[in-house]
């Protein structure tokens, strides 16, 4: 390997003085010097400017001004932009600076090279500038799933949905021009640019321009008169405040009501009409009781000066996903990003990314439409977009337990190491606090995203692009409870979502998914337009109990995400890895096998730790903590470190510490961590993969009983289905998702 120098070439600053640099440095220092030419030559011109002034005193009767005057100059002419610079000033003479000579009133224009970035500027805690009206078009669009599928025109839907949309006043337009009134536009541009690079508050960037205003104004009062004194005016200046749609959210129902629609009027000062919620769970039940209305209060009232003001309880902000993809494609070479992945090559049996997985190749004919065209080909390379969508929660504060959720995207025609960074990432959704959403409840907080994911599906028309831009999701990588709330499946405690195993509940023994000698009756695919058909009878379900019972009979619910037309709730729902291997199985293995059945003790753990303390790892492998024997072993433990310690650390300093039979046991699963962790993979490498998988499981069973098959064994049996539907894990799993969150905190 080889490593690639750039030429030295001589550089004349004075700084270098002729010493050989590359070309890089030599051109920076050429800049320096051009940009110190340009502030002399500035300087001469307020001379030139004073020495005008002078001779025009001199005809009035009023005498020159000595030399020594100059020196008094005040510091408001050197940055009077009345002068418009000129290269030619460089070859002047100081002779001809002392003539008079006419001045330009011509005004320089600063702030437009920065202009056309406004939309691009992003306030922590504010979304972009967003238009939309897709939240509600057609309040009745729940129906559509009639025209998708014949088989179920007999269970056509009521005209009251339980999960629909309220309408949005807010019209998505992205030739809107805006007008920035104000001096110098750039410095503020610069400053919330500055406050989303580095993260700083709010209270911090008012301060700040507190400050420019206080700086500019005593420079020159006249010119940056109307420069705003805090952030509220500088955005409210550039117009970049907050825009996104916003909705009430029923702290008990969790049902969205539009907030123009539910506050009252000025002089409205009751306080029992309008303001609670009207939502009805079972609106087609038989008996009054059931058909009661939530009734929770969704307003609450906040003192003031003048008396009181009605505020939403909770608000479920809503990012605009037509807003981040036109900011996107005004990015310079956005698109040709996009098409990256047309010129790769297609290696039979190889697999380096999604490119490469039947879902990308196939896409959209395995539901619905088995003989539709392809999506996903080269000529719609920049125009037809394949998202994957994450859902999860995590808790913002470290002093207080509250849990808020998110729905982030990633666009997967980027290539892969673009893909995940923080610039190209979607937000889907926000979801409020202070817990996590529960169930089938999601799907109220589902149906806007659903309405707008619908209108992308059928083409949205990007004027600043010049083309019509399609969306589809294609893929959910979530952990195993964000999974089936978002799908709509049932716990993974009673089922596998992408087969027929069912737990086995034996009386006096823990519910596992044990038995491998029928496994070839229960490892099949699941039929997706059954679990269609079975969420749509769960949804007509009269009663909770009756709901209740056919989620024990069938394992589905009703999920929004089956309105999308094309959607598999099957395939497109991967195992994630992360979850999976390291924080599930891993962590299983060593603490609960091993520890908690004695294999290793107390002491074994502070040999384990003595030992990793001289095992020396390259620097870009992540280091483990050293602490292993501290409290029950192994605390805090993240998955990169539980990756990390399985598949470098845990055979070298535990082999002769444990039996034949737990030796054989990590010896496959090591082995099996290592083929599918593999930035390239074969067919070869998944079917040894999953037969060291298999015989993991098969060894825990038969030295530690059936019930130690967890659900999270069972799902391992399907990472080779998922590799070979989306290329290998490194295109699916959850860690680029999870430093995400971070991000919100």
């Amino acid at each position: 390997m080889s490593t690639k120098l750039r030429p030295k070439v001589p550089c004349d600053c004075k700084k270098c003085n002729g010493k050989l640099v590359d070309t890089r440095t030599r051109k920076k220092h050429y800049e320096e010097e051009k940009q110190f030419q340009s502030s002399i030559s500035s300087m001469k011109k307020g001379k030139e400017k004073e020495a005008s002034s002078s001779i025009n005193a001199s005809t009035s009767g009023n005498r020159y001004r000595s030399d020594s005057d100059d020196s008094s100059h005040s510091s408001q002419d050197l940055y009077d932009d009345d002068v418009i610079m000129d290269d030619s000033d460089h070859a002047r003479s100081d002779e001809e600076f002392l003539s008079p000579k006419p001045v330009s009133s011509r005004k320089r224009r600063r702030y437009d090279q920065f202009h056309k970035t406004r939309d691009n500027i992003i306030i922590p805690g504010e979304e972009p500038e967003q238009h939309s009206d897709s939240s509600g078009d057609e309040e009745g669009s729940l129906t559509d799933d009639d025209d998708h599928d014949s088989d179920f025109d007999e269970l056509s839907l009521d005209d009251d949905e339980l999960f629909t949309a309220p309408r949005s006043n807010l019209n998505y337009d992205p030739d809107e021009e805006k007008f920035v009134d104000v001096n110098d536009p750039w410095i503020l541009l610069w400053i919330f640019k500055y406050q989303e690079r580095f993260r700083l508050s709010d209270v911090a960037i008012n301060s700040l321009i507190g400050f420019f205003s206080l700086v500019l104004k005593d420079i020159n009062t006249t010119r940056f008169k109307e420069f705003p004194s805090t952030a509220y005016m500088a955005r409210k200046l550039l117009d970049i405040t907050k825009k996104s749609k916003t909705f009430v959210a029923c702290t008990d129902c969790n049902k969205l009501y539009n907030p123009t629609e539910i506050m009252p009027k000025s002089d409205d000062n009751s306080t029992n009409s309008g303001f609670k919620c009207t939502h009805i769970q079972f609106p087609n039940h038989t008996m009054e009781k059931y058909r009661q209305q939530c009734g929770s209060e969704l307003l609450l009232k906040v003192p003031v000066n003048n008396g009181f003001n009605w505020r939403p309880k909770m608000i479920y902000p809503l990012p605009c996903l037509k807003t981040q993809l036109d900011i996107m494609y005004k990015r310079p070479g956005f698109e040709d990003l996009l098409k990256k992945w047309t010129n790769r090559d297609d290696i039979p049996g190889i697999m380096s990314d999604i490119y490469d997985g039947e879902i990308w190749k196939t896409f959209p004919s395995s539901l619905n439409t088995p003989n539709a065209a392809r999506f996903f080909v080269p000529e719609t390379a920049d125009r037809h977009l394949g998202i994957m969508i994450n859902l999860d929660w995590f808790q913002p504060f470290k002093s207080a337990v509250y849990s808020c959720g998110a729905i982030y995207g990633v666009i997967c025609n980027l290539p892969r190491d673009i893909r995940f960074r923080r610039e190209n990432m979607l937000t889907l959704a926000l979801l409020p606090g202070p817990n996590e959403v529960k169930l089938d409840k999601i799907n109220h907080y589902l149906a806007p995203i659903i309405d707008e994911l619908l209108e992308l599906w059928d083409g949205f028309n990007l004027p600043t692009a010049g083309k019509n831009v399609r969306l589809a999701v294609i893929c959910c990588s979530n952990d195993i409870p964000a999974a089936r709330k978002l799908c709509g499946h049932a716990s993974a405690l009673a089922g596998c979502h992408r087969c027929y195993k069912r737990a086995n509940r034996e009386e006096g023994r823990r519910s596992n998914f044990g038995g491998f000698e029928d496994m070839d009756d229960w490892f099949i695919m699941k039929d997706p337009v059954e679990h269609r058909r079975n969420a749509m009878i769960w949804k007509h379900q009269q009663t909770k109990e009756d709901r209740k019972q056919h989620v024990k009979r069938k394992l589905v619910r009703w999920s929004e995400m089956l309105r999308l037309p094309y959607f598999d709730p099957i395939r497109f729902l991967v195992v994630d890895p992360m979850h999976n291997l390291f924080l599930g199985i891993a962590h299983w293995i060593v603490k609960r096998l091993w520890i908690d059945n004695g294999k290793i003790t107390k002491v074994h753990l502070e040999l384990m730790e003595k030992r990793a303390k001289q095992i020396k790892v390259p620097a870009d492998v992540g280091r483990i903590p050293y602490k292993i024997a501290t409290g029950e072993g192994f605390s805090g433990y993240t998955a990169d470190q539980w990756k990390t310690f399985i598949m470098i650390y845990a055979t070298p300093i535990m082999w002769d510490l444990l039996e034949e039979d737990d030796q054989q046991i990590l010896t496959n699963f090591v082995k099996a961590c290592f083929l599918l962790t593999t930035r390239i993979i074969d067919d070869s490498a998944l079917d040894e993969a999953q037969s060291r998988l298999l015989t993991v499981a098969r060894l825990v069973e038969d030295n530690y009983g059936p019930e130690m098959i967890t659900p999270n064994i069972h799902l391992s049996l399907h990472l080779t289905e998922c590799c070979r539907d989306y290329g290998p894990m490194y295109a699916f799993w959850c860690y680029s998702f999870e430093r995400m969150n971070g991000n919100f905190i």
